[in-house]
């Protein structure tokens, strides 16, 4: 599910994230590749069958807002996101790094969890893309994280953050 123009923008209901996230837009990854990397492999999957998106474009719109603040929290939570004009709805991708990896932007933060948002950048999303990323601030927090960490596989992930 996605949210569309025509939901109600005021809306003030906690957004629940699963409803972003199917569990083929959710992978692990092993190893400590450098944060560009998985931001790059995190917009292909949101761009896969995306007629309107194009994945190069789109990364190069998210390293740029990356570039100006970094968006890892100290919580271990990474949230590299870009509001697009091509979009109609929200996508997502989430990628789960057990071993963690360090943001080169923020000194001693280490990302473990890394969570890429799309939003429209038509003026009635905005209320709704704020509403998402409070709560990913909300649900993201250490403890959640490190049980993500543990996970063996992306459903194991997508069944947790189901039942956030």
């Amino acid at each position: 599910m996605e949210f569309h123009e025509n939901m109600d923008a005021n809306t003030t209901s906690k957004f629940k994230i699963s409803s972003l996230l199917p569990s083929d837009r959710i992978f692990l990854v092993e190893g400590k590749p450098a944060k560009a990397e998985v931001i790059g492999r995190l917009t292909q999957t949101v761009c896969r069958g995306a007629d309107n998106l194009d994945a190069s474009d789109v990364l190069a719109q998210v390293l740029k807002r990356e570039e100006g603040i970094s968006t890892t929290l100290d919580t271990g939570l990474s949230i590299p996101h870009a509001r697009l004009e091509e979009l109609d709805g929200f996508k997502a991708a989430l990628a789960v790094l057990p071993q963690g990896i360090e943001d080169p932007s923020g000194p001693h933060l280490e990302i473990k969890a890394m969570f890429l948002f799309l939003s429209p950048a038509k003026q009635a999303f905005f209320q709704q893309h704020l509403q998402v990323l409070a709560s990913l601030a909300e649900v993201f927090k250490p403890d959640f994280i490190a049980e993500l960490t543990a996970c063996k596989d992306a459903k194991e992930v997508a069944a947790k953050i189901a039942g956030e």
